[in-house]
């Protein structure tokens, strides 16, 4: 096109970028695109993992002893069980008993980012009837670094610690 016309080369480069703009918008489903806007990109994620140590048992919350398994609440809200691993259901508990749970440490669930937060919720599995919660602990992303962390938990009688740390990846 030509001065004449009314259209400028200006004119033209801002159509080709808003032109290049919705078609990879069209095409890789983007949202936002900074690098066509000449805006910055967000900062990536900086991840880090729960390693699971070691569960102690102070106190059962039923009968002889209690079916223990550990449940996170993932980045969606959903209960993921993460211990114990290889497909076993539960672990026998009683006071005394101390259980490594290195064995859930393979589970993706507990991969966080640096800012972020999951929950660890100790259940006690029932054959009948809604499983009992045994307590549940908020873990967080910035922890990482610090040395191994011990919390209680405590429910339906139980008593109950958990040894775990947070790895940077």
């Amino acid at each position: 096109m030509t001065p004449a016309s009314g259209v400028t080369k200006g004119d033209i480069h801002m159509r080709t970028n808003r032109i290049a703009r919705t078609a990879a918008v069209a095409l890789f489903g983007l949202g936002s695109l900074g690098v066509f806007a000449g805006t910055a990109q967000a900062e990536p994620i900086d991840y880090v993992k729960i390693e699971l140590l070691q569960l102690t048992c102070h106190q059962q919350s039923e009968g002889d002893h209690d079916e223990a398994y550990l449940n996170i609440t993932d980045a969606n809200g959903n209960q993921i069980k993460v211990w114990p691993g290889n497909g076993i259901s539960y672990q026998t508990m009683g006071p005394g008993y101390v259980r490594g749970m290195t064995d859930g440490n393979g589970n993706t669930a507990l991969i966080l980012g640096r800012e972020q937060a999951r929950t660890l919720t100790l259940w006690d599995k029932d054959t009948f009837g809604g499983d009992d919660k045994l307590g549940a602990t908020l873990v967080t992303g910035n922890e990482v670094g610090a040395e191994t962390q011990y919390r209680s938990l405590e429910g339906s009688g139980g008593v109950y610690t958990i040894a775990y740390r947070v790895i940077d990846i």
